[in-house]
């Protein structure tokens, strides 16, 4: 296997070209990166869902609106710069808490949520933090309930497919499904029942 580069992003105070990014995601990510993506959850509407690492919201938007008056989202990333993007963004939505901080830290009880969502994060997380952190997020996930996991694995920027399975395998989940492809790998994991 060849070596994957990690390189450490300062969330907390973003460069222009991200701020850039995250508006040209706010324009056409929802159409063109999430909402087909979010679909394939299938989410009937009432469930208890994490979007964690949720940056500016514009994933988050998306989840918000497959989500009925009884369902609830909690957005969770280490950056208040990008915590506040996303309260904006999510602002006229009222089953929506936003919360900044370290998801090991934040007082989230565990079982938490049906349905836990990372999108492109966990590559950004520095390694020696990634096994703690995939721990807690299994800690969080109620036992019948499924963990939906998409990250570049590209060696350039990503993480291996074997890297992303043994974090959420050695935290107590199991794949269920998988699609790999050049670029990207897309999971679903939950617990054995």
């Amino acid at each position: 296997m060849g070596s994957y580069v990690y390189r450490q992003i300062d969330f907390k105070h973003p460069s222009f070209l991200f701020i850039l990014e995250d508006k040209l995601k706010g324009l056409l990510g929802g159409p063109f990166f999430y909402n087909l993506y979010l679909k394939t959850f299938g989410l009937n509407g009432s469930e208890r869902v994490l979007d964690f690492g949720c940056g500016g919201g514009t994933g988050s938007v998306c989840l918000a609106k497959l989500l009925n008056t009884s369902g609830e989202l909690t957005c969770v990333d280490v950056s208040k710069y990008w915590i506040d993007k996303a309260r904006h963004r999510l602002r006229r939505y009222g089953n929506v808490k936003c919360l900044v901080g370290d998801i090991r830290e934040l007082d989230i009880p565990e079982s938490s949520f049906d349905v836990i969502s990372i999108i492109h994060v966990v590559h950004d997380i520095a390694p020696t933090q990634r096994q703690s952190v995939a721990d807690r997020l299994a800690s969080l996930l109620d036992r019948h309930g499924k963990l939906f996991i998409r990250e570049p694995i590209k060696e350039s920027h990503g993480m291996p497919v074997s890297e992303i399975v043994t974090l959420l395998t050695n935290g107590g989940l199991c794949e269920a499904q998988a699609n790999v492809s050049k670029s990207e790998y897309r999971g679903i994991f939950g617990y054995e029942n």
